[in-house]
């Protein structure tokens, strides 16, 4: 009997009995003045740490903030390539001396991973490297950063009322692709609808895999890419605040883009996107009921091991191999956390790094049979490890093998985390 009531406890506490669900999101923009700071743009090498020369369409962070009895989970889909932990750092100070009752465990961040947005490495306070060429951490970008990205989530905080939620997916075809040539890619789209009880809009969310690249490293102005046309579209036609959040993208790019310039191309693939994720948010429906919590699982990582492609590549800005080696033992931790997220039937799974598709399809197959119906894997969450990809790639090598710092069995590593998290 003893044990029958505790178990009804733990299932209280997952499930609270006839809680109220509320909900509100705010979108903030954190477009930093490339007039008044030094700016360099994120995502490709290339670029050499050369200053954005303007601001060709302005970058948010869009919040969601979700209640449900004593318990609150903010989920927060931020316009940067990546998302160094000292980030997550310094909006939890900002949040929690606002009295918004959000904690490591219970706000997930993501990137959506534009390539032209501020360098994420100017944001990460353990970057002290002087190399030519390499982007310098800048503690007042940082700041601002911080600042704009924890008022979205305190405005969303403020405003939660009443809501409802529902959560949908679909495999798509021919808007994405594997860019290594491997066979597998995640092709399905996940969103999430919140809307008021009267059904008013709040939020939606939606989750797919592809790299935000149709600008090169050329562009020297800051842009959210086609990301930022995807979520105005659904902002327009369906109301709310849209979230993007990026899936398995370690080695999935775009497909469908048209147009005989950048700019229109990503406004024909934004387009592209949008469409599905409206029709499939305008299928689902929304119900007040539902699971609610969020948690942390911690994984020890394999030895941290830079390749000799990144050894290269680090020469070229003049780094030694001592300090190349240096470089990735500071900026790769010996842990990591992946974050779980769980609202009614859909499970967010954050990764802090880029999985594969292959990695992102193992992971959901995972928690599919744990019992979650409509997992999603959410890649660059509150901390940046790079790429993680499968034993098999990492060994045929190319790009995504030359940025995983942690060896072969690094993505292994991951998905016995994801089993070990799904079974909490």
């Amino acid at each position: 009997m003893r044990i029958l009531c505790l178990i009804a406890l733990l299932l209280c506490s997952v499930f609270p009995a006839n809680a109220q669900t509320t909900a509100g999101a705010a979108r903030v923009e954190i477009t930093p003045d490339v007039k008044a700071m030094r700016v360099p743009l994120g995502g490709y090498a290339a670029r050499h740490d050369t200053p954005s020369t303007g601001v060709d369409a302005p970058i948010f962070a869009r919040a969601l903030v979700i209640g449900q009895g004593n318990r609150k989970v903010g989920i927060v889909s931020i316009d940067l390539c990546f998302l160094p932990a000292s980030i997550k750092e310094e909006v939890l100070k900002r949040t929690m001396a606002a009295g918004c009752d959000l904690t490591a465990e219970t706000l997930l961040l993501s990137a959506t991973h534009t390539h032209t947005a501020p360098d994420p490495l100017a944001l990460h306070a353990q970057n002290r490297f002087e190399f030519k060429g390499w982007t310098r951490f800048n503690p007042q970008l940082l700041a601002f950063t911080a600042d704009r990205i924890a008022e979205a989530i305190i405005t969303a905080n403020k405003s939660c009322a009443p809501a409802k939620f529902g959560s949908r997916s679909r495999v798509t075809e021919m808007l994405n692709r594997n860019r290594r040539g491997d066979p597998t890619v995640d092709r399905e789209m996940t969103v999430l609808r919140v809307t008021a009880a009267n059904d008013a809009p709040i939020a939606e969310i939606c989750n797919f895999a592809a790299h935000p690249t149709l600008y090169d490293d050329v562009m020297m102005e800051i842009s959210p890419d086609w990301c930022g046309v995807m979520t105005a579209q659904v902002e327009r036609d369906l109301g709310g605040v849209c979230l993007f959040l990026n899936g398995a993208e370690g080695d999935s790019t775009t497909q469908g883009a048209e147009g005989d310039t950048p700019k229109a191309r990503i406004a024909s693939y934004g387009s592209k996107v949008a469409q599905v994720a409206t029709s499939l948010l305008k299928e689902t429906a929304t119900s007040e009921k539902g699971a609610l919590r969020a948690w942390l699982q911690e994984v020890e990582l394999p030895e941290r091991k830079p390749s000799g492609l990144f050894i290269a590549a680090a020469a070229q800005l003049g780094a030694t191999f001592t300090q190349a080696k240096e470089l990735v033992h500071t900026l790769m931790p010996s842990k990591t956390r992946l974050a779980f997220v769980q609202i009614g039937e859909l499970l967010l799974i954050g990764f802090p790094c880029e999985p594969t598709g292959e990695i992102g399809l193992s992971a959901k197959a995972l928690a599919k049979q744990a019992g979650f119906r409509l997992p999603a894997v959410v890649a660059l969450s509150n901390e940046w490890l790079s790429y993680c990809v499968s034993p098999s790639q990492y060994r045929a090598g190319r790009y995504e093998a030359s940025m995983c710092f942690y060896g072969e069995t690094f993505g292994t590593t991951l998905l016995k985390g994801v089993e070990a998290g799904v079974k909490r």
